[in-house]
Order: structure tokens, then sequence, then C-alpha cells
């Protein structure tokens, strides 16, 4: 692109962080002595087994690679680098749903090194972003799958000044042929000089030949050509940070926006001389200094270098199992914060599987799983259970079961409820088809100190799939709750719990991440329910939660749940309530939300706030700013039900945190 301009991603997305334009030390080592062919295949095999994202992915990763200055998507078949462009595209809101019939209506995945050339959609080459830019929808369709070329009579003119129309390149076929304006035909030029030294040794499957290419490589006239606009259209500012995040992504980079003059000493005049560079010491590679479940819900990751802030909260770099989650990533100084939630397993080991983390000095963090165990919260008393001791079988089983064990202050009401009353079910008890019954406990998670087994309530048959169990229970005097239970699961039962927490007993809010019940068949497992970041309800009358129950597979599957058990830990104890948790003084509420969500920073201005779905892609909304600067209000009622993750940017740092909406 011949005009630089100067490209500062930070001011798109409040997650990044410029990384200044650096190959990494020794990268290119291997090229030393090199030339012609010789070099080019010295240079396959630095770039080559790069890490391939899915296509999908694609869409998310624009944001890092192809955003100018002010935030909008950067097209190059329709911006204006001397002028206005007639339209500029959101990142997320312009995405290609349905193309039209015009320019301006949304902007595609183009492969300016075109599918059919390649073997279509699928392998490395489909979503290798070095060569599929984001471009107008409409103009990427007229575009179709024609070669490059240079056009005297235009049948077609752009509003940027793109064409198509006959191709009059010397020694091109007289065929259809879209040109670029001059700004961008070195970017597109270096993009085809990358496919052909990438997929050099991987081309068995593409076309032989294409209008513009013999398998991966160019045909002598696009060959010559290509070379022009390299040398007329040197690299560029925009080119060098597309390659920067790029390699933060796929973990290779296109060499020729490295090392321009490569393209003349592999393809041109100067091949008979050899590349002669100074031998460099690779950098050191980041590790894991520390880290440490700190809370139950707060795992904190420090390392030994620093990081490049937008691979560390990118949660497509991280992935845990079982019935937990991450719901939040908080990067501050050298320290990252991962949030988990979910249905935890007492004493069970978990592993986060950490990938694709880079520090600022261009090294890779080697990928990496953290195992850690999920502590028992012994911090917790007990305050009242249902052990089941005497409960009875079909057809008898009740439907309204008291909690038989209690240490509150005040004895209160505290009642599992499976016949319709707040919110739940209507289970049916009988004695063939039951719903409801009970089987043999156990002593597991028992908080008494002289524990029984006796019996477990049980439910059953797959005639309860979405049928839902509600626990009310006073929590006055107490905060910081949890609820375990000893869980067993037939082969055929239920696979999938939901849970809900309410202070009504008619409004009910999905507690993150407690979709997959983690028990086998055969035995019972301890699990907790960690409702420590619920401050609702803490410290009430009365609260409900709510369990449903999904996924049974036949009419004798079945759960069985033993010793249910609230804790929580005594006000009086303490100084004061905030300090039950660490970092309370930024908080959203409530969450999840029907509309409004409250985000509150009480030591740090809240700059910007921005909202994504689960694909990445932002999400417009209506955003309030109140009189003071450390809360705003952000209306997200006319967004579809689901997931969403908000971006928070902050005087001195950036937070992403899940919200769920209803």
């Amino acid at each position: 692109m011949k005009k630089e301009i100067i490209t500062f991603f930070f001011v798109f997305f409040a997650i990044f962080t410029q990384i200044f334009a650096q190959i990494p030390s020794g990268y290119y080592n291997s090229t030393n002595g090199k030339k012609g062919k010789e070099l080019q295949i010295a240079l396959n095999q630095i770039i080559n087994n790069h890490r391939t994202v899915s296509y999908a992915d694609v869409w998310i990763y624009y944001q890092y690679t192809d955003t100018k200055p002010n935030g909008k998507i950067w097209d190059i078949y329709s911006d204006n680098p001397q002028g206005e462009p007639a339209y500029e595209y959101d990142y997320k809101t312009g995405q290609c749903i349905n193309i039209g019939n015009k320019e301006g209506v949304c902007y595609a995945r183009e492969h300016s090194f075109c599918q059919s050339w390649f073997g279509g959609g699928q392998g490395a080459p489909y979503s290798d972003i070095f060569h599929v830019y984001p471009v107008d929808g409409w103009i990427n369709t007229m575009r179709s799958n024609n070669p490059y070329g240079v056009i005297a009579n235009a049948e077609t003119t752009f509003s940027n000044g793109s064409k198509l129309g006959k191709n009059t390149y010397p020694g091109a076929p007289n065929d259809k042929c879209f040109e670029p304006i001059a700004e961008f035909k070195g970017d597109i030029a270096r993009s085809f000089f990358y496919m052909a030294t990438r997929y050099m040794f991987e081309d068995n499957g593409f076309q032989n030949p294409s209008p513009m290419t013999i398998k991966s490589q160019l045909q002598p006239w696009a060959l010559k050509m290509l070379m022009e606009w390299h040398y007329e259209d040197p690299v560029s500012q925009k080119e060098r940070d597309r390659n920067q995040n790029i390699y933060a992504i796929q973990k290779n980079r296109n060499p020729f926006i490295d090392h321009p003059e490569w393209v003349e000493k592999i393809w041109g005049n100067d091949s008979i001389n050899p590349v002669l560079i100074t031998q460099e010491r690779p950098p050191e590679k980041p590790k894991i200094k520390w880290f440490e479940l700190t809370d139950n819900r707060t795992l904190k990751i420090t390392f030994t270098q620093p990081m490049v802030t937008w691979t560390i909260t990118n949660p497509l770099n991280y992935t845990i199992k079982e019935a937990v989650s991450i719901t939040s990533l908080h990067c501050k100084n050298d320290t990252l914060v991962v949030h988990i939630g979910g249905l935890f397993s007492q004493n069970a080991m978990y592993q986060l599987t950490v990938k694709h983390l880079l520090a600022n000095n261009m090294a890779f963090l080697n990928d990496t799983v953290i195992t850690f165990k999920y502590p028992y919260l012994v911090e917790q008393k007990p305050l009242l259970a249902w052990t089941f001791d005497t409960l009875q079988g079909k057809p008898n089983t009740p439907k309204l079961i008291a909690a038989n064990f209690h240490l509150l202050d005040t004895v209160s009401e505290a009642v599992l409820y499976c016949d319709g009353t707040y919110g739940s079910s209507d289970f049916l008890c009988a004695a063939s088809g039951t719903e409801l019954e009970s089987f043999s406990g156990t002593t597991l998670g028992d908080p008494r100190t002289s524990p029984k087994a006796g019996n477990a309530i049980a439910f059953a048959n797959s005639t309860a799939n979405g049928k839902s169990v509600v626990f009310k229970f006073p929590t006055k005097g107490y905060f910081n709750l949890s609820m375990s239970m000893a869980v067993r699961k037939t082969a055929t039962g239920f696979d999938k719990h939901q849970w809900e927490w309410s202070l009504d007993g008619e409004n009910y809010f999905l507690i993150e991440s407690t979709a997959t019940c983690p028990n086998i068949d055969g035995n019972f497992v301890l699990t907790t329910l960690d409702l420590r970041a619920i401050d609702e309800l803490d410290n009430r009358e009365n609260a409900f939660l709510r369990l449903t129950l999904l996924g049974c597979k036949g009419a004798s599957g079945n759960n069985r749940f033993d010793n249910i058990t609230l804790h929580g830990v005594t006000i009086q104890e303490h100084n004061s309530i905030p300090e039950k948790k660490n970092d309370r003084t930024f908080f959203i509420a409530p969450n999840p939300t029907t509309g409004q969500l409250r985000i509150t920073n009480y030591e740090l201005r809240i700059t910007d706030v921005e909202i994504y779905d689960i694909f990445g892609k932002k999400v417009g909304t209506n955003l309030r700013v109140c009189h003071n600067a450390d809360e705003i209000l952000l209306d997200i009622s006319h967004l579809p039900a689901g997931i969403y993750f908000l971006r928070i940017q902050t005087e001195k740092e950036i937070i992403t945190k899940k919200v769920v909406k209803y």
C-alpha cells in the first residue's frame, strides 16, 4: 500500500495492545546463505504447519488484523486512502448475511487466491488469513474467481476505483479480471508470493492450471505483473501491523512483508546472490511463573515475561472441561485473572488448557495444561441440610420435604418443593412410571457429627425431562454461600443440570455454567454449587434455588441426591461484608438480566463498554452513561436471550466479563 498509515489497533478494540513491528529474533536464521528456489524452500520450512483457525474464527480475528484507526473494517476493495471512502463497515454489524446487489451492504471473507484454485472450502488455505481479506460482499461476488489483472476499458468501476473488465496485461488471457487500486496492489502481490511459498509442497489438490496459477505457483505473466505491483506499491505500515497480528494468531509470518527484497532473490535477477543475515539467538520463551486458585472461583496466573494483552484475554485460547467453564478474563499488570464457574466436585482435579499466548518479545508460550484442585470451602459452616434418612419410596414419596438439619441461629422454614410451588414442577409419584422416589443413600457429604447413610431422593424417568425442583431456605446472618450434594447418575439418567436462583420464587436467573452433570453410573460423587458471586442471596429471610433436570434417556434412568447441604459464613465473624470477596470494587448487576446492566467500578473511571456475542461479533447497544463517571447503564433488552461478553475499558485496565440475557 503506497500511502503509509500508522495503525493503532488499540483505538478500536478495548483489549488491544499494539504489537510493535518486530521480527522475532532468529526467526529467519535458516535462510542465511540461501538463494533462488533454495531460499523459497527454506522459507517454506519456517512458515508451514501454521496454526489453522476455523473459517468461522476468521470473522472474530478480523478485529485484530483488519481494522482502521477509526475502528472500521479495512476493506481493500472499497477503501480510499487518498480521501473519504463511500462507505465503511462496522466489525460486527457489517458482516454479510445477505449480500445484496450493490456496494455498501456488508463485507465478506475474500479469498484473494480463489477457493476453486486450491480445491474449495477445506484445509489450511481455506482459512489462512494472509490471503483471506475482508472486502465488500457484492464486489467479492462480482470478482468471483476471476484473476487479478490490468484493465484498459472497465466494464464496471467500483466506488474506490477498483475495476472489472478484460485483462490487457501482456501475455495474460484476454478474459475478465479484477484490478484493485494502486494503493493495494502490493498487498495482494505479497499475499500471492506468500501462498506460492507456504503451499509449494502442499498443492496436490490445487487447480492445474488456474487462470493465474499453476497449482500454488504463479503463471509467468502473473508473476511478472505481481512483481511490478510489489515494486510500485511498497510495504506499508498497514501490512506490517497485519503481519504482526496474524503472527500472533497463526504463529507464522509473511516473509515478503518482513523482507520485501527476497522477492527479487527468489524470482528476480538477484536470485544468483545468497541471503546474508546476522545469526540471532531466538527469544526466550515465556513461562507460567505461578498460578493459584485463590478463592474457589478465581485462578490467578503470573507469567515470567510481559505478554501481548489481547492474546491472553482471548477466550479462544483457553479450554476447560467437565461442568466448569471460564466466565471472564481480566488482565492487570503481569497477572491474568481467570474467573471460573460451574458445578464443582469436592477435591476434584480440573485442567485448564492454555494455547497460543504471545509475549511482547514475540515468543510463544508453550501450550500448557494447568491442573488445579477445587478445594472444599473450609471457611464455611453447614447451615441446613436435607439428608432424606427416612424418605419413603414410590408411590408415597412426598412432594414437599423439609430440611432435617439446622445450624441457623433462628430456625425458619427450609423446604424442597416438587409440587408446582414457587416455580417447581408437579412430579408424578406413582407405583409405575413414577418421576419421584427414594433409594439407598450415602454418608458422603453428611454434615452431622454422626453421619448416616439412610435414603436418598431420586428423580426418574425421561418424562421428567425439563421438570424442576425448588429449594427454599433462609440465609439471614450469612454470606459466601455454597450448596454441596452427593449425586449419583445411572447410565440413562439426567446428564444435564441447570441451576437458577431467585429472591421471590417467581423470577429466576441462570447460574453460570451449571449445565453438565459430572457424575458416572454406580457411585455417589460429592459436588459443590458455588454461590459466592451471587451477592443477592446473602443475608436473606428467604432465598430460592431451582434445579431443572434434562437428558434422561429412559423410564428407568434417574439421578439420586443425598445430603444436600447449604453452607455459609457468619457475617458477625467478619469486620464487614465487602471483605468477603476479592476485588469487589468492580461489579455488574443484575447478571443474568432481562434488560439493563449496571456496571460499576469504584476505583477507576470507565471510559468505554462494548458487548459481543459468543462468536466474537460486536452487538449494537443503547448505551447510557450515568452522572457518575464510575457507573454505566447498558440496555440489552433488544438482544435475543443468550450469552454475551462485555469488554470494559477503564483508565488503567481492560476487563472481559460474561453476562447472560434472558
